[in-house]
């Protein structure tokens, strides 16, 4: 059976579509920051082959379980990050989200907008109940984002995500789709 089409996810000043092997310049500027990746769930990317390999991992997904999003520039359509829905478990109707924007364009609400943008298609299209956020406790900018969008904290996973040999504790917040906005 084959895949259903990528649907392309359209803002005021972002379109977030498929990635594309060309795109893997772009998001190892982000994915090689070690400022970047201090709160991602892998160590920084020490050679574009890494990036180049995470780009086709990212084009190939299974949209019951994960889908990546390229984050582009509308107007020039270069990527400038990533969006996701993953640990998905779609036919219980919850799934996970994932983002990341690349440092120069940080600060301008452009991950506020990618990150809406997926929420909305999650809750209208999808039609999932839950979604989920891990943030690391220290990444006050994306803990920030999601109260802006809504997600509740929930709790402290203590020890939870593992980078390299380090063990790291996650926020976790949520919203389902029948939260009112506040």
């Amino acid at each position: 059976m084959a895949k259903p089409p990528h649907p392309e996810l359209q803002t005021a000043r972002l379109r977030l579509r498929r990635f594309r092997p060309e795109d893997a310049e772009g998001l190892h500027q982000c994915l090689a920051d070690p400022g970047t990746m201090r709160f991602w769930n892998t160590p920084p990317h020490t050679r574009p082959l890494e990036t180049e390999r995470a780009v086709l991992r990212m084009m190939d997904c299974t949209p019951a379980y994960y889908r990546f999003w390229a984050v582009a520039d509308a107007q020039d359509d270069r990527c400038i990050g990533l969006a996701s829905y993953h640990d998905g478990h779609i036919r219980s109707r919850r799934a996970d989200l994932g983002y990341m924007i690349h440092p120069a364009h940080q600060r301008r609400g452009l991950g506020t907008e990618a990150v809406g943008a997926l929420v909305g298609f999650c809750f209208t299209e999808l039609r999932l109940h839950r979604l989920q956020l891990l943030i690391h406790p220290e990444n006050t900018a994306s803990l920030a984002l999601a109260a802006r969008l809504g997600f509740r904290r929930e709790g402290l996973l203590r020890g939870h995500l593992r980078v390299g040999e380090v063990w790291h504790d996650q926020c976790l917040l949520a919203r389902l789709n029948d939260d009112t906005m506040s």
